[in-house]
């Protein structure tokens, strides 16, 4: 058996190759699910990656001996897509209450005529509520994203002061709540509480779709939990 490598001069390509493969490998898995803000990433590190290894040759040694087999390369590619999608129970709490960040993109909806309680902007037959009434919470913009391949609408509601809060659904089936959150219940509603880059998080679950509304942790909790669990007196769906 030949000896291993430790003998054999190191070619001073080798880094450029390595680093050219790995960038391949990100790619291909970016350019299958990976987010946009990623693929441009990986992109721009393939194209440097390509620039240096230009002209290089392979040899015995070459790109993919210096890799892994072809088996191995798909193994590789499947760690690297848990690692971008965050595992199944991607996305999370946090990464939908982040949404909030991006602020409003879209006009406030109006409120619904048929139903003086809600608004006019539902997500997957969800409706988001009226808060202006006794609570004088204003709709003042909405958003639309997608998050790991789901939908999500986010609303936009200030207070007299100008405190803005941010209310997004996201579609699809029911996400855990974050480790370390932790529960109350209101209006016969289980609720999840938890803190993150100085916002108040509330979480819970309305007609089998995730709702998560956010604000400044200097909005009292009590006042989060008032409008999370507030159901018109039953005119609000959950």
């Amino acid at each position: 058996m030949v000896p291993p490598d430790q003998d054999i001069p190191v070619d001073p390509l080798d880094d450029e190759l390595a680093e050219r493969g790995r960038a391949l490998i990100a790619a291909a898995v970016a350019e299958t699910m990976a987010p946009l803000a990623l693929r441009e990433r990986i992109e721009a590190d393939r194209a440097r990656a390509a620039k240096r290894g230009a002209g290089a040759r392979l040899g015995s040694r070459g790109l993919l001996g210096w890799l892994v087999p072809a088996g191995g390369l798909v193994a590789a590619a499947t760690v690297a897509l848990v690692l971008v999608l965050g595992g199944p129970n991607a996305p999370t709490v946090l990464a939908t209450a982040s949404l909030a960040t991006g602020g409003p993109v879209l006009p406030a909806p109006a409120e619904d005529e048929s139903n003086m309680t809600v608004l006019k902007a539902s997500m997957q037959g969800v409706p988001f509520p009226y808060w202006g009434g006794s609570f004088q919470w204003e709709a003042v913009g909405a958003r639309d994203d997608k998050i790991e391949d789901r939908s999500a609408k986010t609303i936009f509601y200030d207070n007299p002061k100008g405190v803005r809060a941010a209310y997004t659904i996201l579609g699809g089936d029911t996400i855990d709540a974050p480790s370390g959150s932790y529960k109350k219940t209101r209006n016969g509603i289980q609720l999840s509480i938890t803190q993150d880059k100085g916002r108040r998080i509330v979480t819970w679950t309305r007609s089998g779709h995730t709702c998560v509304l956010s604000a400044p942790v200097a909005v009292p909790e009590e006042k989060l939990l008032e409008l999370a669990s507030w159901k018109g007196q039953g005119s609000v769906p959950f």
